[in-house]
């Protein structure tokens, strides 16, 4: 194991597979004992079976019998085969595996790599040099690892795309497996990792939209709590008097809202849930295209100058001003849960994983006493406030060993991987019912909370965005427009205008246009 490369080298030795014996033992070398009625016993061995012949007493008569058996052999140990896993989030992500800072070998990992005959290295890097290195790998069809983290917000679809990942549908029935049924899987988490149909990553910790609120604020302002059948005008009104009375009260350092809006990818996800929910559909393009085809075929153009797109982008940027705290233009998800956690926010939404990491890490005793989870409110168009994401796993196309990887894959993000994340962050953010339905998250969270949870990813669809190869640069261009109307730099119509004007170049220059 190399310390200065960070990579983790998974040597452990399978042991000896003990051979089956059945029936008497073969020779003196194999542990012969003779019965006393038996004082001469000769053995021979052939291919595939034996033929031992004894000279027995039996009935007061001496006779000689010959017995053929099959031979047993000790098998010898398999070949283990080895399998590279690139991914971010060290430490984080599999310690059970790994070990708390992600370099270690555990007990586990070595049963695991003894039982598939398999040799687990795994490279750690943060978010942006791995996913560097994987489209490095992949574009140059190297192989050089063989599971890749994707995400389902950008890197599945171009790579989905491309054909740089595996199709993984048929390996379900091709290589049957203990680890990982699809049957326990909420559908929405493969369908966020399916092109067209086809199946191309498996989802380990994955998130729907929700909301995380302080009840105590809500009822200290008179704001009205939060239920199902809320709609984005009501919530609008909450946040207005929840920031007004903190206003009176001289509270200046705690805001009615967090939001990410830092430049870049991240606000998309969810100020797409804004766009979806108040056009009632996903409007980027004509007609609502979703699909590369579908836009080619109906000559689909970008829609980014639109009253439909505009509402929601409009809504989002307007409420991270107006409720959210001074410098959200540059803050991710990291801020969200920081400021959640220090209780310096009424409301954090519409990633609610960031509000549950907030609990894990928050000292406020009024952060973890009041905190309460709710569905986003329904959107003028008729749909909630949406976002998705899945920290997604798939096998790369160029792969040397893809049925090992296959069984790797499916235990890293398998029933025991995911049962471990849960039991560990107790966290609801989970991609199987029998998971979020286990003792730990019920005990912690109670039937009801659990029940919202599992609503949130049953009542929203994880496809609220165009499913195109160009998706990564839309999700840049996107937040970083939202970004500059947060921070002031561009007014909305401007922003607007020039991610028009970009779209429809890009879509030209892809081919999408005669």
């Amino acid at each position: 194991m190399s310390s200065e490369t960070q990579k983790l080298s998974r040597r452990a030795i399978l042991g000896t597979i003990g051979g089956l014996i059945g029936g008497l033992a073969v020779g003196s070398a194999l542990g012969w004992t003779a019965k006393p009625e038996a004082p001469a016993r000769t053995v021979t061995v052939g291919a595939g079976e034996r033929t031992v012949t004894a000279t027995v007493t039996q009935a007061g008569a001496t006779v000689q019998r010959t017995i053929t058996q099959t031979q047993y052999v000790t098998a010898q140990p398999r070949e283990k085969v080895p399998v590279t896993v690139i991914a971010f989030a060290q430490g984080f992500a599999w310690p059970e595996l790994f070990g708390a800072d992600g370099t270690i070998e555990t007990d586990l990992l070595k049963r695991v790599e003894g039982r598939e005959a398999v040799d687990v290295s795994i490279e750690w890097g943060d978010e942006w040099a791995v996913r560097e290195k994987v489209a490095s790998d992949v574009t140059a069809r190297v192989g050089k690892y063989d599971i890749v983290l994707v995400g389902s917000d950008g890197a599945v679809q171009a790579y989905g795309y491309a054909g740089y990942l595996e199709p993984l549908d048929e390996y379900f029935v091709k290589y049957p497996q203990d680890y990982f049924d699809p049957e326990d899987v909420y559908k929405s988490f493969l369908d966020a990792n399916r092109i067209e149909g086809t199946l191309y990553a498996l989802p380990y910790y994955s998130f729907g939209p929700g909301i995380i609120y302080r009840r105590d604020l809500f009822d200290k302002y008179d704001a009205g709590l939060p239920k199902d059948t809320w709609k984005t005008d009501d919530l609008e009104i909450a946040l207005e008097k929840i920031s007004e009375g903190l206003k009176r009260d001289g509270i200046t350092d705690t805001y009615a809202l967090t939001m990410r809006a830092g430049p870049g990818e991240e606000p998309t996800l969810d100020l797409a849930g804004f766009i979806y929910a108040y056009a009632g559909y996903p409007a980027w393009f004509e007609g609502g295209a979703i699909w590369p085809g579908e836009i080619k075929q109906n000559q689909a153009k970008p829609i980014f100058d639109s009253s439909d797109f505009e509402a929601g982008f409009r809504a989002f940027t307007s409420w991270v001003k107006s409720f959210g705290p001074p410098g959200a233009s540059t803050h991710t998800w990291v801020d969200m849960m920081n400021i959640y956690a220090q209780g310096k926010a009424a409301v954090l939404m519409p990633s609610a994983i960031n509000g549950y990491a907030a609990l894990g890490i928050t000292q406020d005793d009024n952060v973890k006493r009041y905190t309460k989870f709710m569905l986003t409110p329904f959107g003028p168009g008729g749909k909630r406030i949406n976002s998705y994401w899945t920290f997604s796993l798939g096998i790369n196309k160029f792969s040397k060993n893809k049925e090992a990887a296959w069984r790797v894959l499916t235990y890293l993000t398998g029933r025991s991987s995911m049962q471990a994340f849960a039991e560990r962050t107790m966290w609801p953010n989970v991609t199987m019912r029998s998971v979020l339905y286990s003792y730990p998250l019920i005990k912690k969270y109670g039937i009801e909370e659990i029940e919202l949870n599992e609503r949130s990813v049953l009542e929203n669809p994880a496809i609220y965005f165009p499913y195109i190869p160009e998706l990564d640069l839309f999700m840049d261009k996107i937040g970083t427009m939202a970004s500059d109307v947060v921070a002031g730099s561009k007014g909305t119509d401007a922003a607007l205008s020039e991610l028009q004007r970009w779209a429809l170049d890009l879509m030209r220059s892809r081919g999408y246009y005669r």
